[in-house]
């Protein structure tokens, strides 16, 4: 039973993780109107193989990560400059796709989807601290046992989670860019400006 208990919750957390339009399920959007679904379906499944593992090291070594307190810390400063590093990769990304828009030519799309997703999703580091706070909540409420295999269960339903929600944005890429046109139009400058705020959000926190 705890290890359906466990296998829910963490169905139920990386839904919340990932619902909102963020960086991670606005590119599966991109992705989608720009190369189709099936690659969409692809560079979500990378992305949530990733969270996956970030949720694995949030609960399997949550006795290590509690016992050095230092470490979340410093992903959490680590954090600061790789968003805005990703809010300038965004930025020219964006400036890029509107001269491209311009000349009425595409810009190629190079890589394999999935891997792209990994890399993505691999830059979003904050979703450790994330998952290690709602796992220390869900263990203090009794909800997620403390146990070695009610964690294990917990990781491939967190990314279980997070992929149906992927799965959802990357299949409704085109009636939201019809909906939405401006937003996918713009999605770069968009993920951009919040991944600046999130490091202007993130750097106060530190300091």
């Amino acid at each position: 039973m705890e290890i359906l208990t466990a296998l829910i919750v963490g169905l139920a957390t990386g839904v919340f993780i990932t619902w909102f339009p963020g960086m991670l399920n606005m590119q599966a959007v991109a992705t989608s109107v720009r190369v189709g679904r099936s690659k969409a379906y692809q560079f979500s499944t990378g992305m949530a193989v990733i969270i996956g593992a970030q949720a694995a090291i949030a609960v399997l070594f949550a006795d290590l990560i509690g016992s050095h307190p230092g470490l979340m810390p410093a992903l959490k400063q680590w954090a600061v400059p790789i968003l805005f590093v990703l809010a300038i990769g965004f930025t020219v990304k964006g400036f890029r796709a509107r001269a491209a828009r311009k000349a009425r030519r595409e810009i190629a799309y190079t890589g394999t989807p999935f891997w792209r997703g990994i890399m993505m999703s691999t830059m979003n580091v904050l979703n450790i601290p994330f998952i290690f706070a709602i796992a220390g909540f869900l263990m203090a409420g009794g909800w997620l046992s403390r146990g070695y295999y009610p964690r294990l269960f917990f990781v491939p339903g967190t990314a279980l989670g997070a992929w149906s929600i992927f799965l959802g944005y990357a299949r409704l890429g085109d009636w939201i860019d019809r909906n939405a046109g401006f937003l996918t139009r713009n999605i770069n400058f968009f993920l951009g400006g919040l991944l600046v705020v999130l490091a202007v959000v993130q750097g106060v926190r530190v300091l």
